[in-house]
């Protein structure tokens, strides 16, 4: 073990860690692309991944001229590794402002106008109000998308523009994975698990796009012309890390077949940005979606009343709510996910592992949530 000092708060990490890793298992967030818990950071496989939005600010007393953990340094939080003595701060005006202009860069030509969108709770995901053409627009993994949740974290004014134009969308469906290379960011995540994993074949390699604008970064693509012709198994490790929806298993059939992946897969968890828990209010409550998906509720003081998977997030929300575990709860989350089940569960074992036991709500069983009207599905 070594200790080291964390935005002001000593703490002990083991000896071979990332700064990225340790500051994961201490509780402070940082914002990540190339990297993936389990995983080595694409950037040290392919620099081309390089996504530059994890730097921290180290310093350490009595460190020689050159050193690369000299004082007041900015350095990559998912290549440098622990060291004693280390003092790291996570955020400042200096690397917020680093990390945001590097987002804007790898967002160039994104599609994410749904985003900023006044009526993106609403929208039925088919026709645009304010005549977006399609190639500009979100995916169908829009709420449930890594690098939504990550734009909004980096960028919660919204002051990086969104262009107008973007890349022509092409999707490609072999099995149940469908390959949307315009939506792309070059993370290099699916590269690195399609290189390590004992289940797969090394069917993807990181290169330019055909037709894509100049200076665009790479992207992952078959090695062949198909993911068939590389040797890919279709594991769906790749669209496990995928941040984005550049690879995807849509709809129903493809949720539970990429969900029974996750169960057998050795893959963890990634690691989100933190979300802002909305007050219960009326407005609030009446911006949530009816779609399968898990709600939590929180009490004043920041303890969690209540996980629970429901199949119409706004019904469920208004049944917790109603009964007495629901009666303390001043904020709200919800999660948008069609196998609900399986993300309560997740959620679930998180919160009884570090705190030992259940939320309080959730020992009083959920049959309040077996009884939905079918009309209040859609």
């Amino acid at each position: 073990m070594v200790s080291l000092t964390l935005n002001g708060v000593k703490v002990d990490v083991q000896t071979g860690m990332s700064l990225l890793e340790a500051c994961d298992r201490s509780g402070a967030y940082i914002p990540r692309l190339c990297s993936y818990p389990g995983l080595a950071p694409a950037c040290e496989v392919s620099p081309e991944s390089e996504c530059g939005l994890c730097l921290v600010r180290v310093s350490r007393e009595g460190t020689p001229i050159g050193d690369p953990l000299g004082t007041g340094r900015a350095v990559h939080a998912c290549t440098t590794p622990v060291s004693s003595g280390l003092d790291v701060l996570t955020d400042d005006a200096e690397l917020r402002a680093a990390r945001l202009e590097r987002l804007a860069s790898i967002l160039a030509g994104h599609p994410r106008v749904c985003l900023a969108c006044p009526d993106r709770d609403g929208c039925s995901r088919e026709e645009c109000t304010y005549g977006n053409p399609t190639e500009a627009r979100c995916c169908d993994e829009f709420g449930r998308c890594e690098l939504a949740r990550l734009i909004v974290y980096v960028d919660p004014a919204s002051t990086i523009p969104v262009r107008g134009a973007v890349e022509v969308r092409d999707g490609v469906v072999e099995g149940l994975i469908r390959r949307e290379p315009g939506l792309c960011v070059g993370c290099g995540r699916c590269f690195v698990v399609c290189e390590t994993s004992p289940e797969a074949r090394r069917a993807l390699v990181l290169a330019a796009r055909p037709g894509a604008l100049q200076g665009a970064r790479s992207v992952a693509l078959p090695r062949e012309e198909t993911l068939r012709q590389s040797g890919c198994t279709f594991c769906g490790r790749c669209v496990l890390v995928c941040p984005t929806g550049a690879l995807a298993a849509p709809g129903e059939k493809g949720a539970r077949w990429l969900a029974g992946r996750r169960e057998r897969s050795d893959l963890r968890a990634a690691v989100l940005p933190p979300v802002t828990w909305e007050e219960v209010t009326e407005p609030a409550l009446s911006r949530v979606r009816k779609e399968a998906g898990v709600l939590q509720l929180l009490d004043a003081g920041g303890r969690i009343l209540r996980i629970s998977g429901v199949a119409n997030l706004r019904q469920g929300l208004a049944q917790a709510l109603g009964e007495p575990s629901g009666a303390a709860a001043r904020y709200f989350l919800v999660e948008a996910d069609p196998i609900y089940t399986q993300r309560e569960s997740e959620l679930l074992a998180l919160y009884a592992q570090e705190h030992g036991k259940l939320p309080p709500g959730n020992d009083l069983g959920d049959e309040l949530f077996t009884d939905l009207d079918e009309e209040d599905l859609f």
